[in-house]
């Protein structure tokens, strides 16, 4: 029985490979989505922006500096953090050439005006777009900040702490704020962006292929009329649907380990290592959970076409309304209830909190979840198969 199964399974994996369209259909939406992690991580984070720096003095040096070594919202316009100070000409050409979304120039007399309380900073901004624009007029305004208050600066490094020497206590009485804060951070460093939305891209890959690959190979033995030999082969029913249950799953999981190798060899992933047992257990639920569904519409839908697409609409919706490009716990009432039914909400916030905190809390209650309706989608996708062949 057991050989039965695995045979079942073999075969489906072969035919899985042997179906471009398949094949198509399932890896088109996670590599698209990634592509599009891969491009958006460029334009939201760091903006290429022109250094102008007209005058010398101390003061036009600290402001200079402050604004170098901001690498978190600035970078050069050869997209290297390397922020190096430019002639104004050259500024203003990249500019018009869209090589650049703004110019900061640090006039020549900064310096006399620091002293005279009137020091400005110049911004020539591309404001063709408000999200760039506003992510610029805040890091400008943060850098002058630093500048105004020492105390203010995001960086523990750069952190003016009055009590630990003189020079810092005169900064400190100097801040014309006398404000001084203290952050306490959950983590050591902040997650990067395309580390934090890669996630959501594991699990759409996971449900891409086990969703549409099930499916398919459910809808095949439909069109080609093997189901009836299923039907009288000496095999039990629920061996072969288990077989083709486990063909989906192995399906997933076998396009799914080279990807989490990559991540992991570019250190896009780095989960502490006690955490990998939960992550290996939330894809492995969603895979099952994957191969259900795939198997309960496979069944129900006629055609290969019909089916593909509306599994690539179901996995994206899946996908966005599980938390693919933000946190669901930081949208409006009405969405959080809406996505508290959608299982891979509970794939995504598990894998985020085995990822990137040093508990595992909430990964249990997620990781539930994800297994019961795993368990629900292959009975149900189990019956819709025997349905099918009896038909």
């Amino acid at each position: 029985m057991i050989r039965g199964i695995l045979t079942l399974a073999r075969l489906d994996l072969l035919s899985w490979r042997r179906n471009p369209l398949a094949v198509t259909s399932a890896l088109i939406p996670p590599i698209t989505m990634t592509l599009l992690l891969l491009v958006l991580s460029l334009a939201v984070i760091q903006q290429p922006v022109a250094l102008v720096v007209k005058g010398h003095g101390e003061q036009t040096e600290k402001m200079q500096g402050i604004v170098q070594s901001d690498t978190d919202a600035y970078i050069n316009y050869d997209f290297t953090k390397n922020l190096k100070p430019i002639d104004a000409k050259s500024a203003e050409q990249k500019l018009n050439n869209q090589q650049v979304a703004a110019i900061i120039t640090i006039p020549a007399d900064f310096d006399k005006k620091v002293i005279e309380s009137k020091g400005q900073v110049n911004l020539t901004l591309n404001n063709v777009d408000i999200d760039f624009s506003d992510d610029i007029r805040r890091s400008v305004d943060r850098s002058v900040a630093v500048f105004d208050a020492p105390s203010l600066a995001l960086e523990e490094e750069n952190a003016v702490d009055p009590l630990k020497n003189k020079d810092q206590q005169k900064a400190y009485q100097n801040n014309p704020y006398l404000i001084h804060i203290e952050e306490s951070d959950i983590r050591e460093t902040d997650v990067e962006w395309l580390s934090y939305q890669i996630i959501p891209a594991l699990v759409l890959l996971v449900l891409s292929v086990g969703l549409i690959g099930t499916a398919l190979l459910c809808a095949r033995d439909i069109e080609c009329k093997t189901a009836r030999y299923l039907v009288v082969s000496p095999q039990q029913s629920w061996a072969l649907v288990t077989g083709r249950l486990l063909g989906g799953f192995l399906a997933s999981i076998i396009v799914l380990i080279p990807a989490i190798l990559l991540c992991t060899l570019t250190g896009t992933i780095h989960p502490p290592i006690s955490h990998w047992p939960a992550l290996a257990a939330i894809l492995a639920a969603t895979a099952l959970c994957a191969a259900g569904l795939g198997a309960i519409l496979g069944s129900i839908l006629k055609g290969s076409r019909n089916i593909a697409m509306a599994s690539s609409v179901i996995a994206t919706y899946m996908y966005f309304l599980g938390g693919g490009f933000t946190t669901i716990s930081f949208l409006p009432q009405w969405l959080r209830n809406l996505s508290s039914f959608i299982p891979m909400r509970y794939a995504i916030d598990g894998m985020r909190q085995a990822m990137f905190y040093s508990t595992l809390d909430g990964v249990a209650k997620d990781l539930t979840i994800l297994c019961l309706t795993a368990v629900f989608a292959i009975i149900l996708g189990s019956y819709t198969i025997r349905r099918s062949w009896s038909n």
